[in-house]
């Protein structure tokens, strides 16, 4: 299955797509976005009993910026960001592109990978 990479350039998100890459938006905006330069992820108590998780608290912190700057993605989630005017802003002024993204992740890691 293909994945598609994102690539940072100047403090800039972009997203590889089958034709070329596009332009999320300022990683200083996304980071706005999903609410800072960190993110928290809550396990309840019956989620911390996986193996692979290791939280004395049941929650895992993160950098946002390494985080979207090493994630790939499959086809589904490039189409569904793609077809955004790249151009277009939305009420708060951010990039819309930048917006649907934040949306889509922040989605995608408060479901813990379970959409």
């Amino acid at each position: 299955m293909k994945r598609y990479e994102t690539d940072v350039r100047n403090g800039v998100l972009y997203l590889e797509t089958d034709d070329d890459w596009i332009e999320i938006g300022p990683m200083d905006d996304i980071c706005e976005l999903v609410g800072g330069e960190t993110y928290t992820i809550e396990y309840d108590e019956r989620q911390r009993q996986v193996s692979w998780l290791d939280t004395d608290d049941g929650e895992l912190t993160f950098d946002v910026r390494e985080t979207l700057a090493d994630v790939d993605y499959d086809r589904d989630f490039v189409e569904n960001i793609t077809p955004i005017d790249g151009e277009k802003t939305d009420d708060e002024g951010y990039p819309m592109r930048a917006s649907v993204f934040a949306d889509l992740m922040t989605d995608i890691w408060d479901s813990k990978g379970n959409l």
